[in-house]
């Protein structure tokens, strides 16, 4: 399976990595054991730079809406996506689905990542940098 997780309790984050080709499947399975695990307020970084997926807008959709949860679900943690800009797709689409929800924000280095999701934790104002179709990014 191209996704592999780590779910870091004492410091409140969970660490995505997915590499090669991702079905809609695999990606159905982590977000199954994101929810068994029960860390939604927990920062998270989702590196996809060396991945790809064919889901469309509707799946991801889908996957927003199973994450939000009903009436009275607690807060969401900030989202951190490292991407490869040539390479639009999943993490493109789900920041603007769910940019309303939570403070989520695409970078192309994993340090500027952690360094957001520090400043994030630290009540920082978020950027107002853009890259594909308005969502923010950050180098």
């Amino acid at each position: 399976m191209p996704i592999y997780m780590d779910i870091l309790r004492i410091e409140r984050l969970v660490v995505i990595v997915a590499r090669g080709h991702v079905t809609a499947e695999e990606i159905a399975a982590n977000i199954r054991t994101l929810i068994e695990a029960n860390v939604p307020g927990f920062a998270k970084i989702i590196d996809v730079a060396g991945s790809a997926s064919d889901l469309t807008r509707d799946q991801v959709q889908r996957i927003a809406d199973m994450l939000r949860g009903g009436a009275g679900s607690p807060s969401r943690g900030p989202v951190a996506f490292v991407v490869n800009p040539p390479r639009k797709g999943f993490a493109e689409a789900f920041a603007e689905v769910t940019q309303r929800d939570r403070p989520i924000e695409l970078f192309t280095s994993l340090h500027a990542a952690r360094s957001w999701l520090k400043r994030s934790r630290e009540g920082a104002p978020r950027s107002s940098a853009f890259l594909h179709d308005g969502v923010p990014v950050r180098r």
